[in-house]
């Protein structure tokens, strides 16, 4: 086999790879019937830091504020997803179209993720000091909760 096909063959199998990897996580919980999982486990935890009234208001004003680009990125996310599942169907899939669809998808998420994180920095400078410590604590637990999550069915696991 000459050296081009065989890049292209290893270049399909990796995106074939990747899909399979996209697809497998939405069926391991993330993802529900192919959308995305809807809210995000911080906002339940912030009962945990003894909100006053006035700083319970603001985060509702903070979350009322972001809801519509939360819905609209959301929207988009569920659509690219629907997309990546159209293309990926089917006994020879487009192995471009497959990874353009999986590109879009990805772009979709770090921007959910990424507003998610501004959300988060705004809830946080309206906190005590105290408070500040106790919201980073359970940050950094459900991150390290997440990743254990992540690396489960993993090799050697």
């Amino acid at each position: 086999m000459s050296k081009v096909i065989v890049r292209q063959l290893a270049a399909a199998t990796a995106l074939l790879f990747t899909l399979g990897v996209a697809l497998a996580s939405a069926k391991d919980g993330r993802h529900e019937h192919g959308k995305m999982r809807r809210g995000f486990g911080m906002m339940r935890g912030l009962s945990r830091l003894d909100l006053t009234e006035s700083q319970k208001a603001e985060v509702k004003r903070i979350m009322e504020s972001r809801k519509a680009t939360f819905e609209s990125l959301r929207g988009r996310a569920d659509a690219d997803w629907e997309a990546l599942r159209e293309v990926s169907e089917g006994s020879a899939p487009d192995t471009s179209a497959v990874g353009a669809a999986y590109l879009k998808l990805r772009a979709d998420r770090e921007a959910l993720r990424a507003e998610r994180q501004s959300t988060m920095q705004e809830i946080r400078s309206i906190l005590t000091t105290e408070q500040k410590e106790k919201f980073d604590t359970m940050a950094q637990e459900r991150k390290e909760h997440s990743g254990r999550r992540g690396m489960q069915g993993a090799p050697g696991r």
